[in-house]
């Protein structure tokens, strides 16, 4: 008789994300990065040329060191929020039977994740937006927020609650490109470097991926970055509509969706990076296995 030998199934299972995972990891990541994203902002919306150093200095003489900081608390809320949904919505159909496996799946998946989780975002990243070009303003026409509380409390009374959401075109845009070529374009190239050179699910592997996405995701979605900062940023009536501000972007000449790409690219290369290796480390050490897939 020959005897039954059963095999043990020695494979790892593959561990998932928690819902706060990416939420903790891009709050921790925002708070190195702030200093460089309210340089680029000023960058964005200034009326004369002026460098980042140049940028950073005035910044420092308005404010001080915690100048740097201004409107962290809407980028903070916005990260818990909008960053958690955006990732939650791609890894629940990453994992879909129904969303098939492939990299035009996997770039179409993310976009719908991108704008869908801005949809949530917009408030916060206007008030973020307006909290961060304060300080710059001439005295009586600062808006002078003094939280993020009042700042919801008084857009919706004085301009009405749909001004939560100016520049919420571009924002949606933005966020859809963004996150392409954040999450999507990380997923692709990850799999790829894995099963081409057989690297491990290891910080090695995470940390490559992240850094070739990070450049992709930073220099295609900068523009409409920028047509958003301008919009968020704009007096009621200012730009009557995307073609306005689209116009007004244009005034550096050619290279003005451009502006600030200097300090974005020093902010979002390695804030890309530190998301994504912080969100895997997350996912490997706390995170969970789905059992419902396993036999």
């Amino acid at each position: 008789m020959h005897k039954i030998v059963y095999k043990k199934n020695t494979e790892k299972p593959e561990l998932r994300a928690r819902c706060w995972s990416a939420g903790v990891a891009s709050t921790i990541v925002a708070c190195v990065v702030a200093p460089v994203d309210l340089v680029k902002t000023h960058m964005q919306t200034q009326k004369n040329k002026k460098g980042m150093l140049q940028t950073a200095g005035k910044v420092m003489r308005l404010r001080g060191p915690l100048g740097f900081y201004n409107g962290f608390s809407a980028a903070a809320l916005r990260q818990m929020t909008s960053t958690n949904i955006r990732f939650g919505i791609y890894e629940v159909g990453r994992h879909a039977d129904v969303v098939p496996n492939s990299n035009l799946a996997k770039l179409g998946l993310s976009g719908f994740a991108g704008a869908a989780a801005s949809i949530c975002g917009i408030p916060m990243d206007l008030i973020n937006v307006r909290m961060q070009n304060d300080m710059k303003l001439p005295h009586g026409e600062r808006r002078n927020y003094r939280n993020i509380v009042d700042a919801f409390v008084r857009i919706s009374r004085e301009e009405g609650w749909r001004a939560l959401y100016t520049g919420g075109t571009s924002a949606v845009l933005k966020a859809a490109v963004n996150t392409c070529g954040q999450i999507g374009l990380y997923d692709i190239v990850k799999t790829k470097l894995s099963t081409r050179f057989g690297m491990k699910d290891d910080i090695v592997l995470h940390f490559d991926s992240s850094l070739i996405s990070s450049i992709f995701s930073t220099v295609i979605s900068h523009p409409f970055d920028v047509l958003k900062t301008l919009m968020m940023n704009a007096r009621p009536g200012q730009f009557p509509s995307i073609s306005h501000a689209l116009k007004h972007m244009m005034r550096f000449g050619k290279l003005g969706p451009f502006r600030g790409l200097a300090p974005t690219m020093l902010r979002k290369g390695p804030a890309t990076v530190c998301l994504l290796v912080f969100y895997e480390q997350l996912r490997l050490r706390f995170g969970y296995v789905d059992t419902k897939k396993r036999d």
